[in-house]
């Protein structure tokens, strides 16, 4: 190929992205369209577990997230460019970007994806929706917010789900070896969403002085600084890695699609409906993810599987219904909208 030809390829290409940006944009502009845009962006990230986990088949975590990071961190580059201005860069503000670095995008992706790569798509995409429960345990404790008797029954009901997933029943069961490497893989992930919890609480204040996808882009570039170096030191101990077309496409979606398009649409839409309208749709996720992790990759789920799964969603049904009559001060909850957390 010429490189005329490539430069017309690649001027195509862009103008083709941005037409399509464009488009999805100025749909999301209206109510109806955002709540739909809100369902697509939901319904992406609920690809990523299985997008992880086929990923994970030529990649270590380490080497999954430098690579998922970089991609993402160059395509967010241009906002982050023209936005960085608009962050707070005194001392204070910068000690807690880098904060929430660590616990956003480096400790709690190191520990969701080396638990993804013990247990299943389906077990993660179920147990993600217990992020909003450890949001509400922290909020009581480090922001002193009001503790109700919904909260705590949401809580143990939440809990309970919790349980019956990990132990796949009432009774206790490690069912071997591959069971107990699935229970710990389980185990890693929950203690992953502690932190992305505090992720949350930790920018709720930060909110206020940057728009969340400039935030967003932030913090995910920033987390570089760990990245790279590590899956570079992974290189070099283990050899250079070869994916398949399938890993690559895994890697691809994970950067492209669920963590720039997918971010994108959200607040796209969030500019036209508030977070108590949005929340809803965040129950798509974990729940289309379970059926892809069964559909694509045959994960085994049980009776307790899809019943730990239903008293999760009905947990945060009993937090979001409790949060309603409140909503005339700024909530964890919206925090949680808009941030676009439960996002993988």
């Amino acid at each position: 190929m010429t490189a005329g030809v490539g430069e017309t390829g690649g001027r195509a290409a862009a103008e083709g992205m941005s037409g399509a940006l464009g488009w999805l944009g100025g749909f999301g502009r209206t109510r109806r369209g955002a709540l739909i845009t809100l369902v697509v962006a939901n319904a992406l990230w609920a690809g990523t577990y299985s997008a992880g986990k086929i990923a994970l088949q030529d990649l270590n975590p380490v080497e999954l997230n430098a690579l998922r990071f970089l991609i993402a961190a160059l395509v967010l580059a241009p906002a982050l460019i023209r936005g960085w201005r608009r962050l707070p860069l005194d001392r204070r503000s910068l000690l807690t970007l880098a904060m929430l670095t660590l616990l956003g995008f480096v400790l709690n992706k190191a520990f969701e994806y080396f638990g993804l790569a013990l247990s299943t798509a389906s077990d993660v995409a179920l147990l993600i929706s217990t992020e909003s429960l450890f949001t509400a345990v922290l909020s009581w404790t480090l922001l002193r917010e009001r503790v109700a008797a919904a909260g705590i029954a949401a809580l143990v009901v939440g809990m309970a789900g919790v349980y019956l997933i990990v132990e796949r029943g009432v009774i206790p069961n490690l069912g071997g070896a591959a069971g107990s490497g699935r229970i710990i893989g389980d185990l890693l992930v929950i203690f992953s969403l502690l932190l992305e919890s505090g992720y949350t609480i930790l920018g709720k204040r930060t909110l206020s002085q940057a728009p969340p996808l400039l935030f967003v882009a932030a913090t995910l570039t920033g987390s570089l600084l760990v990245w790279l170096p590590a899956g570079a030191v992974s290189v070099a101990r283990l050899g250079m890695p070869h994916l398949s077309l399938a890993g690559w496409l895994g890697v691809c979606y994970m950067a492209l699609v669920a963590t720039v398009l997918g971010y994108w649409l959200w607040f796209r839409a969030l500019a036209v409906v508030d977070a108590s309208t949005a929340a809803p749709t965040l129950f798509i996720q974990p729940l289309l993810g379970a059926a892809l992790g069964v559909w694509l990759l045959h994960d085994s789920v049980t009776w307790a599987t899809w019943l730990g799964g239903g008293l999760i969603f009905a947990s945060l049904l009993l937090v979001m219904r409790h949060e309603r009559p409140r909503r005339s001060k700024p909530d964890l909850a919206a925090t949680l909208v808009e941030l676009g957390e439960s996002a993988p």
